[in-house]
């Protein structure tokens, strides 16, 4: 077969070639292999296929066009013809056989019997191994009484065929290492055979076939085909990682067919998870636990880093793997962390995500923290850090996790009295919506929005970048007011929310009520938001135009 191995590079120059088509309806090219030779064959089929003189394109076992039996055998095989004839047939007139004399012929001629084939007293013939030459049709006359045809297909089976890639030949079970985006081009390659073999590509179990193209080319010096059979994939992604790519290969001359599998490597940049415990907006307060995770999927695989941003820049923590434990928390663990990684395509970063410690207010749930203890550290532009990747590229859609955190959890106002309620919204970018959820069936309040007594203020940028107040005010507050007022922020990758419980007394001892209230909740911190709220007020409509 080695005398063959010349057309590999025809082969691979004429698969690109605009006049090959796809191999969407591959069918077996059967030599018939005549003693004498024969005439031309018929034209090609869908797939580019050179056919030697005496061809015969054959679909079924039973040819449609002269309802022959097809007997196939494999070249070196025994093979074994009975002669039957009916009962009804009448005797051939003219022929000259005697009662019981039984001749055979093949393609018209008389077969005679030598070393390799002999005709039993039976009437059958055997013939010790098959060769090419004996394709064709057989037939019998017992007594002069014609039997049935039928065609003998002696097949070659094909040498064990193998995948190439650039050129080179690839060993078996290889697996192809490639960059995410890349295309690749397979090409499958079988020398011998006869009749031409059928290939199919599988990608794992997705059959590709209709996108591959196969070329056949028929060896008349040593009776066999040479196929070349190609596929490729525009674009791999991550998703094909570890996926197998098989040309399969199919030929009467083989027991079942015939896989030739290639396992992909995809190589990727890293993607990062994080998630957090406890959950998003849920409180962390001063004293209790908070745990990290972070999932860096690569490949290869990167060992992920948590760091601190700080005002001079980032500070790597102390973390177990993939894991960062923050037990005790206090107002030192305040601030923005994000998960980073050295992989082998450069140095890459998650989105920075911000742990707010709450302190522990004496019965109101409220946090003691003011305005210049949110701070996030800012890139060289003013911008977000999570907004550069690796090599400082500005992504203007990378967007990071949103936290909203109630100024006070827990509100007491007296009823007819104006009140304010305020949070704080961090996230980079700024949040696309912050709605405000009245108790009952009030409609909900967008910032910048007025329904009846309530008025949610626009958006107020206060002293740390990434973190905006929202503000709603309540005129003549109610009892009906009363209740959970939820604060919910959006951004195009994250949302979030906080709860604020409104508690309304009733005017008329509304003194009274307050100065027993205040032996159990701390006053100075709710004055402190009530102050906090008019200035974010005042600022808001001073910066409005």
């Amino acid at each position: 077969m080695g005398g063959s191995r010349w057309l590999l590079g025809l082969f691979l120059l004429l698969l690109g070639h605009p006049a090959i088509i796809q191999a969407t309806d591959m069918r077996y090219l059967r030599h018939s292999g005549g003693r004498e030779g024969g005439g031309e064959g018929p034209a090609n089929t869908t797939t580019t296929t050179t056919l030697p003189p005496g061809d015969l394109l054959l679909d079924d076992v039973v040819d449609p066009s002269l309802g022959l039996e097809e007997v196939l055998v494999v070249r070196g095989q025994e093979v074994v013809l009975e002669c039957e004839v009916a009962d009804h047939v009448k005797p051939i007139p003219g022929d000259d056989s005697v009662e019981g004399e039984v001749r055979w012929f093949h393609d018209g001629t008389q077969v005679l019997g030598d070393l390799r084939v002999s005709i039993m007293w039976t009437g059958r013939v055997v013939m010790s191994h098959a060769v090419s030459a004996d394709s064709g049709v057989w037939w019998c006359h017992r007594s002069g009484r014609p039997g049935p045809r039928r065609r003998l297909l002696v097949t070659t089976p094909p040498e064990r065929p193998y995948l190439m890639y650039a050129g080179a030949q690839l060993a078996v079970d290889a697996r192809l290492t490639t960059r995410e985006g890349n295309s690749i081009t397979l090409h499958c390659v079988v020398e011998g055979g006869n009749p031409a073999p059928a290939l199919t590509w599988l990608l794992d179990a997705l059959d590709i076939t209709p996108s591959s193209q196969v070329w056949s080319e028929w060896v008349a010096g040593e009776g066999v085909y040479y196929t070349v059979s190609n596929i490729t994939l525009a674009r791999v992604t991550k998703d094909h990682h570890n996926n197998t790519v098989a040309c399969v290969v199919a030929h009467p001359a083989l027991p079942e067919p015939l896989p030739v599998p290639l396992r992909l490597n995809i190589e990727y940049s890293p993607d990062f998870r994080l998630r957090r415990w406890p959950a998003w907006g849920s409180p962390v307060r001063e004293g209790t636990t908070v745990s990290l995770l972070c999932h860096v999927d690569a490949n290869p695989p990167s060992s992920p880093t948590w760091v601190k941003e700080t005002e001079g820049g980032s500070t790597e923590v102390a973390s177990s793997g993939e894991w960062l434990n923050v037990t005790r928390a206090g107002s030192g663990d305040r601030g923005w962390y994000k998960c980073s990684t050295s992989h082998t395509f450069g140095h890459f970063s998650s989105h920075s995500v911000f742990i707010n410690v709450l302190g522990e207010g004496p019965g109101s749930g409220s946090s003691p923290h003011t305005p210049q203890l949110l701070r996030k550290t800012t890139a060289a532009d003013g911008l977000p850090s999570h907004c550069f990747a690796h090599n400082t590229t500005l992504l203007p859609h990378a967007g990071g996790v949103v936290v909203v955190e109630a100024v006070n959890t827990t509100v007491l106002s007296m009823g007819g009295r104006t009140t304010a309620l305020a949070a704080v919204v961090c996230s980079r970018p700024p949040p696309s919506s912050v709605t405000w959820l009245p108790p009952g069936r009030q409609p909900p309040l967008d910032a910048g929005a007025t329904t009846d007594r309530f008025r949610a203020h626009n958006l107020t940028a206060g002293e740390i970048p990434g973190c905006v107040y929202t503000v709603v005010t309540i005129v003549g507050v109610r009892p009906s007011d009363a209740g959970s007022w939820v604060v919910v922020a959006a951004s195009e990758r994250d949302a979030d929310a906080a709860l604020i419980r409104l508690n309304v007394t009733a005017a008329a001892h509304s003194f009274a009520a307050s100065i027993a209230f205040a032996q159990h909740v701390d006053a100075v911190t709710n004055l402190h938001t009530l102050l906090l709220a008019a200035f974010i007020i005042f600022r808001s409509s001073t910066l409005q135009p």
